[in-house]
Order: structure tokens, then C-alpha cells, then sequence
């Protein structure tokens, strides 16, 4: 099942942001067991009964460049991302610091998806071994409030090895606030 994520912390800390915790350092690493509290584990049924009755699932995959275009906010690129049925892409929100724009858009994303209700339920997830998500789930449960926080582990590898279908989705464009000059 693999170790605790304090376990990995504590035998690994130049992996982990010194105030924050976020994982900061290769991201793409065997995952943690678990998820500190408020945020919690969610299996592949526990998260496909959550799609159905109405969760938000947030996926957290990369884009191609960690950069968006400053100009009209989109993402680049290299090939079409599958992801779960009804699945929103907020590129990069996983890494283990963000910009200050990039922290803005996210906590705007979220608050989009779910109304404002910090209550409804959200779903992150990546592919297995991508320490994105944990953060991103993290992030949404102790820096913005959210308090249904479910960190999906095994992500869409996960849902393919249990025979689920998954569908294109983009990458969700990054809302610019006032022109770049």
C-alpha cells in the first residue's frame, strides 16, 4: 500500500516546502497512502458514486508547458488529454508553488465550479503516482476553505484499470484580468 506521506516527508524533506508541505520536487513519484485532514482518500467507487451523485471532479494534469499564454490565457497543447466523463483540466494548479495569478485563478475555478458553495463536494485527481493532485487537493481544503475534499490516488489510470471509460477534455483557459502589456 506505500508509506504514510509523513513518512515519505520525513525521509525525503528537500522533496517538501518547509512551511507548506506541498511536494515541491518531483512530481511524479510513487503517492502517498494518505492525505492529511481535511482532505481524504477516495477509491475508484467511492469516486465514481461521487461523479454521479454530483461532485465536481477537478483534474490537475500538466500541460505541455507549465506557462500559459499571457495573452488570451490558454495552454498549449501536444495531444488530446482523456480524462473522466465531465472532468474540468485546471492545468499546473498541483505544483508545489504557485504564482500569485496561477493561486488566483485556481480559488476563482473553484469557486466557479461549485457556485461559491464551499461545501460541495470536489474530486482531484492526475494519473497514479502524480503528487499534483495531492497538493491541489490539499491546497483546496487548507488555503481556500473547501470542505469536501477528496483526493482521487489512482486517477485515470485508475479508472481505466477498472474498465471505465474516459473522454477528451481541454485545459481550461487561465481568466486574465486586465490586458498584459
Amino acid at each position: 500500500e506505500g508509506r504514510s506521506w509523513a513518512e515519505i516527508r520525513a525521509a525525503r524533506p528537500d522533496l517538501f516546502h518547509p512551511v507548506t508541505g506541498f511536494r515541491i520536487a518531483r512530481q511524479r513519484a510513487p503517492t502517498p497512502r494518505d492525505i492529511p485532514p481535511p482532505a481524504r482518500l477516495a477509491g475508484v467507487a467511492e469516486t465514481r458514486a461521487l461523479a454521479a451523485a454530483g461532485a465536481v471532479l477537478v483534474d490537475v494534469y500538466g500541460a505541455f508547458s507549465p506557462r500559459y499564454d499571457e495573452l488570451d490565457g490558454t495552454w498549449a497543447e501536444r495531444a488530446p488529454h482523456l480524462s473522466l466523463p465531465g472532468a474540468t483540466w485546471l492545468p499546473e494548479v498541483g505544483r508545489g508553488t504557485l504564482t500569485p495569478e496561477l493561486s488566483a485563478w485556481f480559488a476563482a475555478a473553484l469557486d466557479r465550479l461549485t457556485g461559491g458553495d464551499k461545501g460541495r463536494t470536489l474530486v482531484f485527481f492526475c494519473v497514479a503516482d502524480c503528487w499534483m493532485s495531492w497538493n491541489a487537493a490539499r491546497r483546496a481544503a487548507e488555503a481556500l476553505g473547501h470542505r469536501d475534499v477528496r483526493w482521487f490516488r489512482l486517477g485515470v489510470d485508475g479508472w481505466l484499470d477498472e474498465g471505465r471509460a474516459l473522454a477528451p477534455v481541454a485545459p481550461t483557459p487561465v481568466e486574465l484580468s486586465a490586458p498584459r502589456r
